[in-house]
C-alpha cells in the first residue's frame, strides 16, 4: 500500500478526481436532458429538496451560534478562568446555584463541561502557569494597518505579563517595508508585553513563496527565545495563536482561549478556532464585497456549532508542545491554515479535535482604491481559500498509511473534505441554471415532472429569502459603529446590498472554487501565497486607539 501512496500516477489520478467531479455534475443537465430528461429532472427535484433542509438547518446554527458568541462576548472570562483554577468544584456550586435563579440551556453546558472532570485527578490546570505566544505575520502591511492588531492584544483584558508577541516578516521580498513597521512597533510597544521580539523570514528554496514557510521560521525563532528568556518555561504551558497583520482579538480573547484550555484533559490535543469577523472596514467596502464577507463570517459562526466540520481558518490557536510535535507549519502549500488541521490530525493518530471558542478575531474584508481591483482581489482571494482542495491527495494517502484510525472515520473525513469542496465549486451554478437545458426539450415541458420541479424550486426561492432575512438581522447586529463620514442614509445601501447575493454565489465563489479545482485536475499548480492587500479608507481604529 505504501507504494501505491508514493506513485506519482496515483497522486495525480487524486488530483484530477475532484475537478473531474464536479464538472461532471456541472454537465450533467446539458449532456443528459436531450435524452433522459426525466432522470435529470428528478435529480434537480431532489437537489433543491436536499439544498432546501441544508438551509433551514444553516439558519439554525447561524442563530444558535450568533446568540452563544453574543453571549460569550458578555461573560467574565478572565474572573472566571481565575474561579476554575482556583476550584472547579466550587465554581460548578456557583453555576448550579446561578442555573436555579435562570435556567438556560448555556449554563446546563457549562456545568456538564466541568462536571465531566469531576472523576479525573488534577484535571484543571493553573492558570497563572499559562503564557500566550501571538505570532502576526506581516507582508507589505503599513504600520496604520497592523498598529491596531498589536493594541488590541495590549488592550485585551488579561494579563500583559502573560502575553509575548513575535511578529515576522518577509525579508526576502519587503526588507525596507518590514524594517519600517519593525522600528515603530518597538518604539510603541516595546514595553507593553511580557516579550516583544521580530523574526526576519528569508525564502528558502523547496518552500512555497507564502505564509506557512513564514510562521514556521517564527516557530523555531520562538523556541531558540523561550529557551533563552524562559529556560523553566514548558511548552505545554504555552498557547500560540496566530494572528494576520489586520486581525484584531476581541477584548476577551485570551481569557476565554486560557479556560477552554485549562479545563480540557486532554488540551494537547486540540486545535481552539476563534470567529473570524471580516468587519473591520465593512463600512467602506462595496455592496458585492460586503456580501462576500458576511458570508465568510457566516460560515464560521455555523461551523463553530459543528465542531465536527470546523476546520482551521486564518487565526487559530495551538499550544507549543503540539506545534512541536507537527513541525510547525507546512512550508509546501499555500493554504497553510486549513492543511494545519490535517497535519495533526495525523500527528496525533485521528486523535484530534477542533474547540470552536465562539468568540470573534475581527479582520478586514476585501477593499481596494478601484472598484476593480476590489472585484479582483475578492476572486483572488476565494481562489486562495479553495485551493484547500490540493489536500484531497494529502488525505487519502495519509488515510491509507494511519490504519490506527478506523475506516469509517477516515473515509468519512475525506468524504466531507471533498463534498464541502464540491459544493462550493458547484452548488450556486447547479441551483442557477440546471434547469435550463431542459427547456431545449419541447416534449418534456408540460409534463407533471417540470411542474413539480418548479414548485420544488419555488419553495428553495422562499427559504432563500428566509435565510437572507435572518442574515441581514444578525450582520446589522453584529455592524460595527457607524463611521462619522457616513450619514444614516447608509444603512440603505447596507440593506439594498442583498439583491447582489445570487451573483456574489455565482461569481466570486463558485467560480474560483472551480478554477482552482480545475487547476489541480490540469497540473497548473498554486505555488505562490497570493496576499489580499489590505486596504482602509481611513483607519478609525488607529486613530481612536493612539488618543488613547
Amino acid at each position: 500500500m505504501a507504494e501505491i501512496t508514493e506513485n506519482h500516477k496515483f497522486t495525480r489520478a487524486l488530483e484530477i478526481f475532484p475537478g473531474a467531479l464536479a464538472w461532471t455534475i456541472i454537465l450533467f443537465p446539458l449532456l443528459a436532458s436531450p435524452f433522459f430528461p426525466m432522470a435529470v429532472a428528478i435529480f434537480i427535484i431532489i437537489f433543491n429538496i436536499y439544498w432546501v433542509a441544508k438551509a433551514l438547518n444553516m439558519i439554525r446554527h447561524l442563530l444558535s451560534g450568533y446568540f452563544r458568541m453574543k453571549r460569550n462576548m458578555s461573560i467574565d472570562w478572565l474572573k472566571r478562568t481565575q474561579k476554575v483554577s482556583k476550584s472547579y468544584k466550587s465554581l460548578i456550586t456557583e453555576l448550579k446555584k446561578e442555573f436555579a435563579r435562570r435556567p438556560s440551556l448555556y449554563l446546563r453546558e457549562d456545568i456538564a463541561e466541568l462536571e465531566n472532570l469531576l472523576e479525573l485527578k488534577n484535571p484543571v490546570k493553573k492558570y497563572e502557569d499559562i503564557y500566550h505566544l501571538v505570532i502576526v505575520t506581516n507582508y507589505k502591511e503599513s504600520y496604520e494597518i497592523t498598529y491596531p492588531t498589536y493594541d488590541a492584544i495590549r488592550r485585551s483584558n488579561y494579563s500583559n505579563k502573560k502575553i509575548i508577541v513575535l511578529g515576522t516578516g518577509e525579508a526576502s521580498r519587503d526588507k525596507k517595508g518590514w524594517d519600517g513597521v519593525k522600528k515603530k512597533l518597538k518604539k510603541e510597544f516595546g514595553d507593553s508585553f511580557a516579550g516583544l521580539f521580530f523574526n526576519d523570514h528569508y525564502d528558502k528554496p523547496g518552500d512555497v513563496i507564502g505564509k506557512g514557510p513564514n510562521l514556521s521560521s517564527a516557530g523555531y525563532e520562538a523556541l531558540k527565545y523561550l529557551k533563552k528568556e524562559w529556560p523553566n518555561l514548558a511548552p505545554e504551558n504555552v498557547m500560540v495563536t496566530t494572528l494576520d497583520a489586520d486581525h484584531i482579538v476581541e477584548t476577551n480573547y485570551f481569557a476565554r482561549l486560557t479556560y477552554k484550555y485549562i479545563i480540557d484533559p486532554n488540551r494537547l490535543e486540540k486545535t481552539y478556532q476563534p470567529v473570524g469577523l471580516l468587519f473591520n472596514n465593512i463600512w467602506d467596502a462595496p455592496a458585492p464585497n460586503r456580501i462576500a464577507a458576511i458570508a465568510s463570517s457566516f460560515w464560521q459562526i455555523i461551523e463553530g456549532m459543528r465542531p465536527y466540520r470546523l476546520r482551521t481558518f486564518a487565526s487559530h490557536a495551538q499550544p507549543l508542545a503540539t506545534l512541536i510535535k507537527t513541525d510547525f507549519w507546512s512550508t509546501k502549500t499555500i493554504v497553510e491554515d486549513g492543511h494545519q488541521y490535517w497535519r495533526t490530525y495525523f500527528a496525533f493518530g485521528g486523535d484530534h479535535d477542533m474547540v470552536p471558542l465562539l468568540i470573534p478575531v475581527y479582520q478586514d474584508c476585501v477593499l481596494a482604491e478601484k472598484f476593480v481591483d476590489t472585484f479582483k482581489n475578492q476572486y483572488n482571494q476565494r481562489k486562495r481559500w479553495a485551493w484547500g482542495i490540493s489536500d484531497f491527495p494529502y488525505v487519502v494517502k495519509m488515510s491509507i498509511r494511519h490504519k490506527e484510525i478506523p475506516l469509517h472515520e477516515r473515509l468519512l473525513q475525506i468524504f466531507r473534505l471533498l463534498s464541502g469542496h464540491i459544493s462550493w465549486s458547484t452548488a450556486s451554478l447547479f441551483l442557477a441554471f440546471a434547469w435550463l437545458p431542459l427547456t431545449i426539450n419541447r416534449s418534456f415541458q408540460d409534463t407533471v415532472m417540470v411542474h413539480n420541479m418548479m414548485t420544488y424550486g419555488s419553495l428553495l426561492m422562499r427559504v432563500a429569502w428566509l435565510g437572507i432575512v435572518a442574515n441581514a438581522w444578525v450582520y446589522l447586529s453584529l455592524l460595527p459603529q457607524r463611521p462619522e463620514r457616513y450619514g444614516p442614509h447608509r444603512y440603505i445601501n447596507m440593506i439594498a446590498q442583498w439583491v447582489f447575493i445570487a451573483p456574489v454565489s455565482i461569481f466570486i465563489s463558485s467560480i474560483p472554487a472551480l478554477e482552482a479545482q480545475t487547476r489541480l485536475m490540469l497540473g497548473k499548480y498554486m505555488n505562490v501565497f497570493w496576499l489580499t492587500p489590505k486596504y482602509r479608507r481611513e483607519s478609525p481604529l488607529f486613530g481612536a486607539h493612539k488618543k488613547k
